[in-house]
């Protein structure tokens, strides 16, 4: 028996500003509130986000060395990345030659990334094939 994966936390630094992203952003709907906590999901898979509210937190690496991404899949490429650059977002790639800003009208690569206000880096795609083994049909 394998196991399922069900469920990702994150800790934000400005929850308000984190839901806006995860919600309004890239559509990922909220099914459940508590204090100072969200539950988003897909229909499959929960992803809590919560106020962290520990010490400071050291600055995150993001860009290509990254320790840490997730990906979505959205309905339209070009309207999330349109939306995410009208809240003030960078749509990047990061090919070999690093982080490359890209235009969300004209995305040649079949996805792009963005970084969640914490910095943590999403990879946002339309493609069903996009990660082996995940059935997304």
């Amino acid at each position: 028996m394998s196991a399922v994966l069900v469920h990702i936390g994150v800790r934000a630094t400005d929850l308000a500003k984190t839901i806006r992203f995860w919600r309004d952003g890239l559509g990922l709907p909220v099914v459940s509130t508590q204090e100072n906590c969200f539950d988003l999901s897909d229909g499959h898979h929960n992803f809590r986000v919560f106020q962290h509210n520990g010490p400071e937190r050291p600055e995150h690496v993001s860009g290509m060395l990254d320790y840490l991404h997730i990906g979505v899949r959205v309905p339209d490429l070009e309207a999330a990345g349109q939306r995410l650059l009208d809240m003030g977002y960078e749509i990047f790639s990061d090919g070999l030659g690093g982080k490359e800003v890209v235009d969300p009208t004209n995305i040649t690569e079949g996805a792009f990334k963005v970084e969640d206000p914490d910095g943590i880096t999403v990879d946002v795609t339309a493609r069903s094939d996009q990660w082996p083994g995940a059935d997304l049909q």
